[in-house]
């Protein structure tokens, strides 16, 4: 049902059905003018039928000339047509007898170069016999077409063709029209949805709309208000994380250095619980910057600062943090690359994805382990395989661990300190970097972590070290 006239959309709803009826008057307005220019000349007998005829009247001029009548009695009788020749009184010179019906269609005689007309199917057409000495009148040889050769046949077929063409040109004319006022503002209110989507908070798109469109301008002003409330909500996200942030490190910071003060006054029997609060305000400041950190993923729009960077760089980025962390009897083996891969991605996001892993690995998989990390690619795509020897974890429990605050009551519990946050960070930065993150069990023992995101191929036929000097030329400017 229409809306009522005084919608919001009833002047859309008049605009449409206004280009539709213009659009329907055209066509039945242009086809029947085209069809009225044309049907004449469709209704013409084509030349070579007038030639076969003209040649009928020669004939016939030739045996009168000679004053053959029988021979031209029996050249009536063996024409594939039905013909006769005629004097000035519409009697024929053969004393041939005509049918009453064939002596009434005589007044409708038409002539052979013009239309046909597509009442009668089968039309006489009188061909006047000039150089005739036959007498002293005119004669005419009067040809009844057969209604195989009446252009009219065809004209069914040719009428609807023009009406087949004029109506889709005509659409097109107002398919084009009807874009151009529907269509483009649409792409306008996709192409800023996008915008708002990837973190562009700040787009507005109402500038794009005219106010004699008020459809579409209110709904872009909508739009507006709506980015705008977003962007202040946003904004005031990061205000309260960072008021948060502040108000929970402050007290954390005294306490610390309440307790720093402490340690010096007391005896050292009760060190040890000055210790167990240190270690416990500790894990609290490392909560809270998890917990904000991930919160920033999770809710807020990220900028990300996207630079061409080679695999190997951020290899070596990522060994020699952790290696810091890990004790003697932990090795970190990430085996060589075959070829060197240029990453276009944010290497902030993916190094820390990529250390997250690590830490987890070492933290669970025991004080004696080797993680080893595997990369390699796939249609256009990079995957880093982080393979621990450690118990690995429940087969149910596989898609749990990315969720926060989620960890195994088992192998891989509290008691080796975290939160659950360290694998819901690593799955929010790669949906960042437009990748994902799995988690399978390996076929012996450990957990085994793929990192998938898409990567800059090498061009077919480039040898790696042009690639790799391509790639750093691409980083550095």
């Amino acid at each position: 049902m229409l809306t009522p006239l005084a919608g919001l959309f009833s002047r859309l709803q008049f605009k449409i059905f206004s280009y539709f009826s213009l659009s329907l008057l055209a066509i039945l307005l242009i086809a029947t003018g085209i069809e009225r220019v044309v049907i004449n000349r469709l209704l013409t007998l084509p030349v070579s039928t007038q030639a076969q005829l003209h040649g009928l009247a020669n004939e016939a001029t030739q045996l009168i000339n000679n004053q053959d009548l029988i021979g031209l009695s029996l050249w009536e009788k063996k024409q594939d047509f039905r013909v006769f020749v005629l004097d000035r009184d519409l009697q024929s010179i053969t004393k041939t007898e005509l049918h009453p019906h064939f002596v009434f269609k005589l007044q409708y005689l038409r002539q052979l170069d013009l239309p046909m007309g597509d009442s009668v199917r089968k039309p006489l057409i009188g061909i006047p016999l000039l150089n005739s000495y036959f007498s002293n009148g005119p004669l005419t040889l009067v040809v009844q077409l057969r209604e195989d050769l009446h252009p009219a046949q065809q004209l069914t077929q040719s009428l609807w063709l023009i009406r087949l063409l004029v109506g889709i040109a005509v659409l097109l004319v107002f398919t084009s029209i009807l874009t151009r006022y529907l269509i483009t503002p649409l792409k306008h209110l996709k192409a800023g949805t996008q915008e708002l989507a990837n973190g562009q908070l700040d787009t507005r798109i109402a500038h794009h709309f005219s106010v004699n469109e008020p459809e579409f301008y209110h709904l872009a002003t909508e739009f507006d208000h709506m980015a705008e409330q977003l962007q202040n909500a946003m904004q005031n996200q990061k205000r309260l994380l960072r008021d948060v942030s502040h108000e929970l490190r402050t007290p954390l910071a005294r306490q610390e250095l309440a307790l720093h003060l402490l340690s010096k006054q007391v005896g050292s029997e009760k060190n040890k619980f000055i210790t167990r609060l240190e270690d416990e305000n500790q894990q609290m400041a490392a909560l809270i910057d998890s917990i904000l950190d991930y919160s920033r993923l999770n809710n807020a729009y990220v900028k990300l600062k996207v630079e061409p960077i080679l695999l190997s760089a951020i290899r070596d980025k990522v060994l020699e943090d952790i290696q810091f962390e890990a004790s003697q009897q932990q090795n970190i083996v990430w085996s060589e690359l075959q070829q060197d891969i240029l990453l276009d991605t944010d290497a902030s996001f993916l190094i820390r994805a990529i250390d997250n892993v690590l830490r987890n690995a070492l933290k669970y998989a025991g004080s004696s382990c080797t993680v080893l990390i595997r990369s390699r690619t796939q249609a256009e795509t990079l995957i880093i395989e982080i393979e621990d020897d450690g118990p690995g974890i429940a087969h149910t429990e596989l898609e749990n661990i990315f969720n926060p605050f989620t960890r195994m009551d088992e192998a891989r519990h509290s008691s080796q300190g975290g939160y659950g946050l360290g694998l819901a960070i690593v799955k929010q930065s790669l949906k960042l970097l437009g990748g994902e993150v799995t988690a399978k069990n390996h076929h012996q023992s450990g957990l085994c972590i793929s990192l998938t995101i898409p990567y800059i191929s090498c061009d077919q036929g480039e040898d790696k070290q042009t690639y790799i000097n391509k790639s750093l030329g691409l980083k550095l400017s």
